[in-house]
């Protein structure tokens, strides 16, 4: 087959509600789908793999094995659990102080602290850009004039 080839997949062709077969079709290329079969291989061999290591260890060994493949998945579960707080705390610190909520998106949350940290400089940063911009709104633009001063044609008109 050429790499440029399409290939068709058909996936549903349940009744619709009119009572005709509808059809979704999804097309893949030949790399797209070779990619695909690589990486279930390389999942399935890698199964293959930690099965074989499993099944050569002692009783012991895969007690211990499982213990620590315990932790780390126990481990893995709080810090998301960590960093989902985290993210909830914030974005409650971002609308008390009258902050937008996207500002939660450019926050640290790799721990309290930091992300303590990155919130005072988010907070400082948005106030000082949006303080500027106001004062350049108010500021406006300064109307120039030609000469030392506005020429009134009134007063012209009086010799003044």
């Amino acid at each position: 087959m050429q790499e440029n080839e399409i290939i068709g997949e058909q996936e549903n062709t349940a009744p619709d509600e009119n009572g005709g077969a509808e059809q979704d079709e999804k097309l893949y290329s030949q790399s797209e789908l070779d990619q695909r079969v690589n990486a279930e291989c390389e999942q399935l061999r890698k199964k293959l793999a930690d099965t074989e290591k499993l099944a050569a260890m002692s009783e012991k060994e895969r007690a211990d094995h499982r213990r620590t493949v315990r932790e780390k998945e126990l481990a893995e579960r709080e810090a998301a659990v960590a960093k989902r707080e985290l993210i909830a705390d914030a974005a409650e610190r971002l609308a008390e102080a009258g902050l937008p909520k996207q500002l939660a998106a450019c926050l640290n949350y790799s721990g309290r602290e930091e992300c303590e940290q990155s919130l005072e400089a988010v907070a400082q940063a948005f106030e000082s850009a949006v303080t500027g911009a106001v004062n350049r709104r108010i500021k406006g633009n300064v109307p120039k004039f030609a000469g030392s001063g506005p020429k009134d044609a009134f007063l012209d008109g009086l010799g003044m």
